[in-house]
C-alpha cells in the first residue's frame, strides 16, 4: 500500500544565515541554507518516515533549482511544483544574537506569491494524511487566495489542516487582509502551533487562543527553551523543555511542527502529552544545528534523546 502523503503548501525560501551570530554590524559572512516552513516541514516529516509532497510556486533562477534538488533529494515529491517565471526566490536574511535571531526578506517579486487559487486547490486530494500550510503567501496576492482555496478543499474532503502561523511583524503589519487570513486558516486548523512571540503580535493571550482554532484536535503555545503548553479536550498541560545545547534556534519551530504532524497522522490526530513531548524533543534537537533544513531530526535521533532524559517515545 502507497502510504498517505502530507501536502505541505507555501514557500521556498533560502536563508543567508549571518555568522557568528549577532547584529549585522559584527556579521563576516553569510551562509546558504534551503529553508521556507512548508519546505522545512516537507524534510521534517520524510527524516522521520512519512511521506511528504511539497507544492508552491517556484521561480526559475538558481536558488530554486538547488531548494528543488535538495528537496528531491531528501525524498520529498516535488513534482506538483507550479513554475513562477519572471518571479525571485525569497531570500531571508537572519542576523541577532541567538535565541532572538530575526528575518528580512528579499526577492521581488516572490515566487511564493504567484500560487494560484486553482493550483492550490488541485493539489487538495481526499487521500491526503494532511494538509500543511504556509503563512508567508498570505501576506499577498493570489497566493492568499490560494491558501485560502487550499485551506476550504481540505475542510470539504475532510482533511485535516495543520498550521502555524508565525506571523512576522513586519510582513503582517502591512495591512489587515493577511491578518485576516491568517485568523481564517487558522479557524479552520485541525493541528495549530503558535509561539509566545506569535501571541504577542496577534495580540492575544493564552486565554484567547482557542478561539484562534475552535475545532482544532491540539493547540500548541510554544516558548523556546521554556518549554510548551497544549490543549486537548478543553484542558491545558504543560510539557518542560528537552535539555540540550543550543547553537541556533532557525528551524527549530518547523521541526515540532513535522514531528507533531507525524505523531498526528501515526495517531489519527488523537494526541497524547508523549506525542507532544516527542515534538519537543524535535524542536529542541533543531536548535543543536545551524541551517533550518539541515536541522530537522531523524526519528531516531528524537528517540535517542527520549531515552536519555527517561520520557517514553
Amino acid at each position: 500500500m502507497v502510504p498517505r502523503a502530507v501536502l505541505c503548501l507555501g514557500e521556498i525560501v533560502i536563508d543567508l544565515i549571518g555568522e557568528p551570530p549577532g547584529p549585522i554590524e559584527a556579521t563576516a559572512s553569510f551562509a546558504p541554507r534551503v529553508g521556507g516552513a512548508p519546505a522545512n516541514v516537507a524534510v521534517g516529516l520524510t527524516r522521520l518516515g512519512v511521506a511528504a509532497r511539497f507544492v508552491g510556486a517556484v521561480a526559475d533562477d538558481a536558488f530554486a533549482g538547488l531548494a528543488l534538488r535538495r528537496l528531491a533529494t531528501e525524498g520529498v515529491d516535488v513534482d506538483g511544483v507550479v513554475p513562477a517565471h519572471g518571479a525571485q526566490t525569497r531570500l531571508g536574511v537572519v542576523v541577532g544574537e541567538p535565541g532572538s535571531r530575526g528575518f528580512t526578506f528579499y526577492g521581488y517579486p516572490p515566487a511564493d506569491r504567484l500560487l494560484a487559487p486553482g493550483n492550490a486547490r488541485d493539489a487538495v486530494s481526499r487521500g491526503l494524511a494532511a494538509v500543511y500550510l504556509g503563512s508567508l503567501p498570505l501576506t499577498g496576492e493570489p497566493s492568499r487566495s490560494a491558501l485560502r482555496a487550499a485551506a476550504e478543499a481540505a475542510t470539504a474532503l475532510d482533511v485535516p489542516i495543520c498550521f502555524d502561523p508565525n506571523p512576522r511583524g513586519p510582513q503582517f503589519a502591512r495591512g489587515e487582509p493577511a491578518r485576516a487570513a491568517l485568523v481564517e486558516v487558522a479557524r479552520q486548523s485541525t493541528v495549530l502551533k503558535l509561539s509566545r512571540q506569535d501571541l504577542a503580535i496577534l495580540g492575544v493571550d493564552r486565554d484567547g487562543v482557542p478561539a484562534l482554532a475552535p475545532d482544532a484536535r491540539i493547540v500548541v503555545v510554544t516558548d523556546g527553551d521554556r518549554g510548551c503548553e497544549f490543549r486537548v479536550n478543553g484542558a491545558w498541560e504543560f510539557v518542560p523543555p528537552a535539555v540540550v545545547r543550543s547553537r541556533d534556534e532557525v528551524g527549530a519551530g518547523d521541526a515540532f511542527m513535522a514531528a507533531l504532524i507525524a505523531r498526528g497522522v501515526a495517531s489519527g490526530f488523537d494526541y497524547t502529552r508523549d506525542d507532544v513531548a516527542f515534538a519537543a524533543a524535535a524542536g529542541a534537537l533543531a536548535t543543536t544545528v545551524t541551517g533550518a533544513m539541515d536541522a530537522m531530526p531523524t526519528r531516531d535521533a528524537v528517540e535517542r534523546l527520549l531515552a536519555a532524559t527517561g520520557q517514553p517515545a
